[in-house]
């Protein structure tokens, strides 16, 4: 029984810490290359629009869908925080996922972040904003950062895990 709970334990390990995650650069979040689950492109496009009307309840735009690739765009609230002198401030985004699937067995996605709202007002922040000019994270950003990832990490497994079905 301890060999089976041990066995069990490593393999959950390995599994978690191979999946692949989103880290926020300067220039946004880098596009992630997925091996292509094992059926027809226009059954994964099929699923990736099933996909956007089930997790985005608050709505969702499909487009520029083409034979091999299509763009989801979606408000999330709650995106990331930021804490300053005690009070801590939540935002909206509304997000741009792009899924393209390739020839090769593998699909890309690219996350963009097009919008950051507060109160439903959209400011002028942007995600390049959370950085100095020479790259650095801004102190005013170390809780927004890591936030932000969480979320786009969340987003981004969904989706994997509903065309993977």
């Amino acid at each position: 029984m301890k060999y089976l709970l041990k066995t069990t334990l490593f393999f959950w390990m390995v599994v978690s810490s191979g999946q692949t995650k989103l880290e926020l650069t300067p220039k946004g979040f880098i596009p992630l290359e997925i091996e292509t689950p094992n059926q027809p492109i226009d059954k994964l496009i099929e699923q990736s629009k099933g996909w956007a009307s089930y997790y985005n309840k608050n709505g969702s735009d499909v487009f520029d869908v083409t034979k091999n690739s299509l763009t989801i765009e979606a408000p999330y609230e709650y995106a990331y925080y930021y804490w300053n002198l005690g009070v801590k401030y939540n935002f909206d985004i509304k997000y741009s996922l792009k899924v393209v699937f390739g020839e090769d067995q593998k699909y890309t996605l690219t996350f963009i972040v097009k919008e950051i709202y507060i109160d439903n007002v959209p400011i002028k922040t942007t995600v390049a904003n959370f950085f100095t000019s020479e790259g650095k994270l801004k102190d005013d950003f170390k809780d927004a950062k890591p936030s932000l990832e969480i979320t786009v990490n969340k987003i981004i497994r969904s989706y994997i895990n509903f065309i993977a079905q």
